[in-house]
């Protein structure tokens, strides 16, 4: 669908028709275009301007220049002109959000006709490829385009559209969570895997069969493509969770293990298990005695283990099924390593989604980019969140269990209202212990607020600890230099800028000039008052500065290696400088605030 990764995306003239969003703005939009004889299309150079053209852009603007549609000159069109391509911002808007339509209609077939097992892993990834996520940018992109006197009209089409996509999103993801497995089911079979993985024997059992055919998997010459539990452990929970009894769950983990298992070869006769389970006789060579040794060997290691996974989902109990809030971090719950804990992701979230970043990056399904994980709070059953937090015992800080939810508190979940302020405040308390800066506690300040006792307090000390800006000399260059140096000892965290008090300060127009003609690059150090009104703290957030509305008296921060950001407005800032040391991927997203030292200075 898309064409190149440039902000023009090829579109589906057929699909758009049939959605009814065939915007003429956007299929007849042309724009001037040069080339020579029939070769590719090229945006001329204009001014002089050669940023983002080709280097053959220059030489053919001499030539005659063509109004071209451009959609229908993509396909044609120079990979290194088409982001130097001009249509008016109205114009590429709507293009956009069609891109964006046709997308999740897309994504949505995809999901609708689906023929294998409705899967848990396979419906959190699902859900975060949704039409839903993207409704809050659609709709934002759209608002301007609304009130527009020529596109207005259809600007409204695409909304209609837009909506009708992201409902039929959603009535393909209910149908699909209907369709798998109960979460009883799923929480029973993997308790049962996990009392079994608990088990040392299984995986020595293993790891000396996957010794007998060298070490290695799925890289050809026979092997296997994973170690034989992980085989066993996959095949059991997928035949259990899709309702088949012990003696189809045993038939179809030896027909999975057998399709990759049975080609394997010995390459280490002294590592076959003892005592030997056929004899040597009837055999035509040694090597032909080990293959079939080796074959009884994983074949009875799958009947052995099957039993004993049978023994232990006989013994798990179902649980209680009262509500109570859990906070999950690292979400989407889309990685490998996260198939047992999948089925979380049929249950409500409440609350806003933050960032977490506590396990370093992670791949993104939704742009297959590496980002840091995300942390949500879901109302599930007390059963689910008792198996998910005992199956991530090991990794510390991934889950954490919040309180009951009471008869009231279930009433408010599952409508078009928000839920209780109880429950909400419930889930905000969860959330600052993964991200402490909610968006919720700073729309909670109402009109003009002024900064509070603390942030004034440690504005002063900071004050008290740096220089002030260095002196503007009396020629040209020297004043030039001096604020090349101000600015990149504000890049390096020598110099803290610190916010006035009061609104009439030169605070404004010195971030103003730092951040002019461009937002500093790398790592920055917001300090800023987090939490609610009535129970504030001081943190320290990384991240990237996006900007500075002065009007608005608002900051704009991107949350480091995620796609949150933050509008932080002055009052709850103490200050703002460059962390030159973070540069890891593996550190934290924030901090406590620890106050400057008596000994410590910024420049």
């Amino acid at each position: 669908m898309s064409h190149g990764r440039s902000r023009l995306s090829s579109l589906d003239r057929t699909e758009l028709r049939r959605l009814n969003v065939d915007l003429s703005a956007v299929v007849e939009a042309a724009a001037p275009l040069v080339r020579s004889g029939t070769g590719k299309w090229h945006a001329p150079v204009t001014d002089g301007k050669t940023y983002g053209h080709c280097q053959h852009a220059v030489r053919l603007s001499g030539g005659r220049v063509e109004q071209v549609v451009v959609l229908e000159a993509l396909a044609n069109l120079c990979s290194n002109c088409v982001n130097a391509v001009k249509v008016p911002d109205g114009v590429e808007v709507l293009w956009q959000v069609l891109e964006k339509i046709l997308r999740a209609d897309a994504r949505a077939d995809a999901l609708a006709s689906a023929s294998g097992p409705r899967t848990w892993p396979a419906y959190a990834k699902a859900l975060e490829q949704a039409a839903r996520r993207d409704d809050t940018e659609v709709r934002s992109l759209l608002k301007p385009v609304l009130d527009h006197a020529e596109l207005g009209a259809q600007g409204w089409q695409a909304l209609r559209v837009w909506t009708a996509v992201v409902e039929r999103s959603d009535q393909v993801l209910a149908a699909y969570r209907a369709a798998a497995p109960s979460a009883s089911a799923t929480t029973s079979v993997t308790a049962a895997c996990d009392a079994v993985a608990a088990d040392r024997t299984v995986h020595e059992e293993s790891r000396a069969l996957g010794s007998v055919i060298g070490s290695g998997y799925g890289y050809g010459y026979g092997r296997p493509s994973m170690e034989l539990w992980a085989m066993v452990r996959g095949a059991w929970i997928m035949a259990r969770e899709q309702g088949s009894d012990a003696g189809g769950a045993l038939d179809f983990v030896s027909a999975v293990v057998t399709k990759e298992w049975s080609g394997a070869r010995v390459r280490d006769v002294s590592s076959l298990p003892l005592p030997a389970m056929t004899c040597a006789v009837g055999h035509d060579s040694p090597a032909a005695w080990a293959d079939s040794e080796f074959h009884h060997q994983w074949h009875a290691f799958v009947q052995r283990w099957c039993v004993r996974l049978e023994a232990e989902l006989a013994l798990a109990s179902k649980g209680s099924q009262q509500r109570q809030l859990l906070l999950v971090c690292d979400w989407p719950l889309t990685s490998p390593a996260d198939r047992d804990l999948a089925f979380l992701a049929q249950y409500e979230q409440i609350g806003p989604r933050v960032p977490w970043g506590g396990r370093g990056q992670r791949y993104d399904p939704y742009d297959d980019r590496r980002r840091a994980g995300d942390a949500v709070v879901l109302a599930v059953p007390e059963f689910a969140a008792e198996r998910a937090l005992a199956h991530a015992a090991s990794q510390r800080g991934r889950l954490l269990a919040g309180p009951t939810l009471d008869e009231e508190d279930l009433t408010s979940l599952g409508g078009p209202e928000e839920p209780a302020a109880r429950v909400l405040s419930a889930a905000h308390a969860l959330l600052r212990t993964a991200y402490p800066l909610l968006d919720e506690d700073v729309a909670r300040d109402g009109r003009r607020p002024r900064p509070t006792a603390q942030v004034r307090e440690a504005r002063a000390v900071l004050r008290a600890r740096r220089g002030s800006e260095p002196p503007v000399h009396w020629a040209p260059q020297r004043q030039e230099d001096s604020r090349w140096r101000w600015k990149q000892s504000f890049r390096e965290g020598q110099w803290i800028w610190v916010p006035d008090d009061t609104a009439g300060g030169p605070a404004s127009q010195e971030l103003r000039e730092l951040t002019d003609p461009h937002a500093p690059h790398g790592v920055m150090r917001l300090i800023v008052e987090t939490g609610a009104r009535d129970d504030v703290a001081l943190h320290v957030l990384y991240g990237a500065l996006d900007g500075w509305d002065p009007r608005r008296r608002l900051l704009s921060f991107t949350v480091r290696n995620t796609r949150h950001r933050l509008s932080v407005p002055v009052h709850r800032i103490v200050g703002l400088t460059g962390e030159r040391e973070r540069r890891s991927h593996t550190e934290p997203l924030w901090e406590e605030y620890i106050p400057p030292q008596a000994h410590q200075y910024y420049w």
